[in-house]
């Protein structure tokens, strides 16, 4: 018997995918957002089952008591709403109505349906300017909207159909799990050293825990329906045990049957990522493993249609599991067919997570390249034939007051820039404000205009405003009939900011 593979591509998969999204994209953040997309819309799509299933249901009720109403004249006047009542009271149980999950708890019971539509029908009859007491047309019309309901069921039932197979493409396969398949398969030596990798043995070693110790009072699975990325604790606590800890990963599971959600299982494969992006694939690997045990369990589950957590049933399918996969001393082919899942689902984030990583790494050079253009005050001259002139009195000698203030505010000069200015090179001086912040430079021009060591005219903006002044400057120097002589002096700027020189 070959293995039916289709089975697979009919599982809806809940992780993130190999397609390329925008490179502003966050991936981490668009897994997630993959996660809550799945997630919405399966349990949209769960909903309107349940819906439709509920209204199928409450149309099979009312037709029935319309059909007996109907029949052999049980009803002789159908405008005697009194008449109706006791009718319908006297042959259904009065009290009956639809019961669900999306069903209003205030909803009326099937006979104050049928009463109501009654009244309804005979108000038609009177805006048709019809007899409502005339118990022949108000049977007549009662006839008409049952044929109405037929044709509103049928619709029903094809949406239903057609709602039950997409949610068998993408929740679960057609049949049993392939893993429980009697079937040849080729052993990959992959498989073979995950077996000896992870210390799996083939000998039957079945957790014992009893039904009479089985939690009872369990109804629902753990689902965060408003956080689909939230995990519980005591799952988080599954994904800790070790791969080769088979017996303690199953006697957990039994305990723990709540934690056998699709949602919980999604939140706990997502964790693995952490473990892999942090370079721990140990940790990712046991994460994935566990991830996979649960997934199979929730599948195989899943087949039984109980929308609801049954202990006996989950528990058996557990202990099924367990027994066939790893168990089984006749063949080690549903455990290959795990093994080979676990693998090829580990390798899937490996990949991913080498993706992520260098995405990330392009993201910090972007960052590191940024502040390389990190902007520091460089001095410009207007006029490239002109020179440097630097004013300082005597430093050892100042001849008044006003010169030893000069002296004091050059001495407050960082020691470089005093060795720069004093060799008169505004490339020397250049350099060492290319070491400086933006603040601490301004700080040493302001110094210079103060000392009228080297004078500040103006700060411009940026290089086009620098631009623009020398154009002027040399027009100016072309078109002034009033100058006499060439300017000594020279314009600093920085990347973005330009100073005068004297």
């Amino acid at each position: 018997m070959v293995v039916d593979y289709s089975k697979w591509d009919k599982i809806e998969l809940s992780d993130d995918s190999d397609i390329e999204v925008h490179p502003n994209v966050d991936k981490a953040s668009f897994v997630r957002w993959k996660q809550q997309s799945v997630h919405e819309q399966r349990a949209k799509r769960n909903q309107d089952i349940k819906t439709l299933e509920a209204q199928i249901h409450m149309y099979q009720h009312l037709n029935k008591r319309v059909d007996t109403m109907l029949q052999n004249g049980n009803v002789k006047d159908f405008s005697d709403l009194n008449e109706v009542t006791r009718f319908l009271n006297s042959n259904f149980d009065k009290t009956e109505n639809s019961e669900g999950e999306f069903v209003d708890k205030d909803i009326p019971t099937y006979n104050e349906m049928v009463e109501d539509l009654i009244e309804q029908l005979k108000r038609e009859l009177v805006n048709e300017k019809q007899d409502p007491t005339n118990g022949n047309l108000v049977k007549d019309k009662l006839i008409q909207h049952r044929a109405k309901i037929d044709e509103v069921t049928v619709e029903g039932r094809k949406k239903l159909d057609q709602l039950y197979k997409e949610k068998a493409l993408h929740i679960s396969s057609d049949d049993i799990h392939t893993g429980f398949d009697s079937s040849f398969i080729n052993k990959k030596q992959g498989t073979q050293d995950a077996l000896k990798k992870n210390n799996i043995s083939s000998s039957p070693t079945t957790a014992t825990v009893s039904k009479s110790e089985l939690p009872s009072t369990i109804k629902h699975f753990i689902d965060y329906k408003d956080d689909v990325m939230k995990l519980d604790d005591r799952t988080k606590k599954l994904g800790e045990i070790p791969v080769h800890a088979l017996k303690e990963s199953q006697t957990y599971l039994l305990n723990n049957m709540e934690i056998l959600s699709e949602q919980q299982k999604d939140a706990l494969v997502m964790t693995s990522f952490e473990a892999e992006l942090k370079g721990d694939h140990d940790k990712a690997y046991q994460i994935v493993f566990q991830s996979e045990l649960m997934s199979y369990i929730i599948e195989v589950y899943t087949l039984k249609q109980i929308p609801y957590l049954h202990t006996t049933q989950m528990a058996d399918v557990i202990r099924m599991f367990f027994e066939k996969v790893f168990y089984s001393t006749k063949n080690d082919m549903g455990k290959q067919s795990f093994l080979s899942a676990v693998e090829s689902r580990f390798e899937h984030i490996k990949t991913r997570c080498k993706i992520i990583k260098e995405e990330d790494n392009k993201e910090t050079k972007g960052a590191s390249d940024e502040q390389e253009g990190v902007e520091t005050i460089q001095l410009k001259s207007l006029d490239e034939s002109s020179e440097l002139v630097v004013n300082l009195p005597n430093l050892d000698n100042p001849a008044n007051e006003e010169e030893k203030k000069i002296v004091e505010l050059f001495k407050s000069l960082p020691p470089s820039m005093q060795k720069a200015v004093k060799s008169g090179s505004l490339d020397e001086i250049n350099k060492v404000f290319a070491d400086m912040s933006i603040d601490e430079a301004e700080h040493i021009l302001s110094i210079f205009d103060e000392a009228n060591i080297i004078g500040v005219a103006a700060l411009l903006e940026d290089e086009k405003e620098f631009d623009t002044l020398k154009e002027e400057y040399n027009t100016s120097k072309l078109n002034d009939l009033s100058l006499s002589e060439e300017p000594t002096g020279s314009k600093p700027v920085t990347k973005s900011i330009e100073d005068e020189v004297d």
